[in-house]
């Protein structure tokens, strides 16, 4: 079998989100709460690379698409991907809102919403390997 050469490949991807009905976002003193415990109280970096400069908190479940999700899928999922270890303490308990902690990730300002590395701007199976790059690489290019 034959080697690929490194090489770049540049894809378009049209996305359309069916946004239900919800009432305008506010942070809510959960969200402010769970942002306060990730990122200074446990002082967390961004779950990408590590740093601690210029931090933010992604809902894992979007909070716009949360009148839309089963609450209980929504924790089955959580108990998989659970990158802090709150889903294996919280057991059971009902994940009743966006802003629980279990749904929360940091990430820094650029693997959040950097166009070329943001989570809001990457499909998944692009975005996660980032994580993973060796000695500090790239894989998307500008």
């Amino acid at each position: 079998m034959a080697d690929v050469k490194a090489h770049e490949q540049d894809d378009t991807v049209h996305e359309r989100v069916l946004y239900p009905e919800h009432v305008q976002r506010t942070e809510s003193a959960a969200f402010r709460d769970n942002k306060h415990i990730l990122t200074k109280k446990l002082q967390l970096g961004c779950w990408v690379c590590g740093t601690r400069e210029n931090l933010e908190v992604h809902h894992l479940h979007e909070w716009a698409l949360w009148p839309k999700l089963d609450a209980e899928r929504v924790l089955e999922f959580l108990r998989c991907f659970d990158p802090y270890g709150f889903s294996r303490h919280m057991g059971e308990q009902p994940v009743e809102s966006p802003d629980d902690i279990r749904n929360l990730l940091v990430l820094c300002e650029e693997h959040h919403r950097g166009v070329d590395t943001g989570v809001h701007k990457l499909t998944y199976p692009i975005w996660l390997p980032q994580r993973a790059v060796r000695g500090g690489g790239e894989i998307t290019v500008e």
